[in-house]
């Protein structure tokens, strides 16, 4: 169903809107980040979790693509752009989910972190949905909708390594304990398994720039439990490696998405 240029423009604002209102959002919890103090003790306890500097460079960099594809897709000249015009009922929930997940987390309480979790798991159809709608990897797109478009390669990535953090979340939150002995192992298990889960999804979705968040939240692991938990940190940098042998491989290797569109076109 074609979209209106109102409708177009709504988009826009709902978009940029949501993600104004996460930065000072953000900027305030920051101020007071010391009456979080369960939400502190989980992050802690949870291995998964990688540094707060990873977060701070993350998610800046994905809002920052997202709101220029938000603008971008409302402008007159783009109406008639078919990725566009399905793209727009996905924009819309993954930011109105967006919403949901900073009410939540604005909040200290067992019921609002649990909330805050599953609104996060919650955000990663979403986001492969509208990952789908742009046709990223399929069909060959012009600028400057290409360069945009990977701000959305790196938001499923990031929502698919934020999942598996708010899973871990979730099971402390269920008062499930790993013993101390089994920490290390089963948090290298879990890594190992995320790794490969990421080098999966970007071969079927012909996108190697879904891996970056995959390196950076390794890094950003290895980074926080150097010291702290030597054998997480050697298994996560080990990882981030491996996984941008995989990003460097898969970017020399992946199929032209205009091949992919006039193989599409011939069948």
């Amino acid at each position: 169903m074609k979209t209106s240029s109102l409708q177009r423009i709504g988009t826009a604002i709902a978009v940029v809107g949501s993600i104004v209102g996460t930065y000072f959002y953000t900027r305030s919890r920051t101020q007071r980040r010391s009456t979080f103090s369960k939400q502190r003790k989980e992050i802690d306890e949870n291995l998964l979790t990688p540094s707060n500097e990873t977060f701070g460079i993350m998610w800046p960099t994905i809002y920052t693509g997202t709101t220029a594809l938000a603008i971008h897709q409302a402008l007159p000249d783009q109406l008639d752009n078919p990725r566009y015009q399905k793209a727009v009922p996905w924009l819309l929930s993954s930011y109105a989910l967006n919403n949901v997940f900073t009410y939540f987390f604005s909040r200290d309480d067992k019921a609002s972190r649990r909330a805050s979790a599953l609104t996060t798991i919650a955000l990663l159809p979403n986001a492969l949905m509208l990952h789908k709608a742009l046709k990223i990897g399929q069909t060959e797109v012009p600028q400057p909708e290409r360069t945009f478009q990977k701000s959305i390669s790196l938001y499923a990535g990031w929502l698919t390594a934020a999942s598996v953090i708010s899973a871990g979340n979730l099971l402390l939150q269920s008062g499930i304990k790993i013993p101390e002995s089994l920490k290390g192992k089963v948090t290298c298990g879990a890594l190992s398994a995320t790794a490969t889960l990421g080098i999966g999804m970007a071969k079927k979705l012909n996108d190697p720039y879904y891996l970056l968040p995959f390196i950076a939240a390794f890094v950003g692991i290895a980074s926080k439990q150097y010291g702290e938990r030597d054998d997480v940190a050697l298994c996560a940098g080990t990882l981030a490696l491996t996984v941008v042998g995989a990003f460097v491989t898969q970017l020399q290797e992946v199929k032209p998405s205009g091949e992919l569109a006039e193989t599409s076109t011939a069948e």
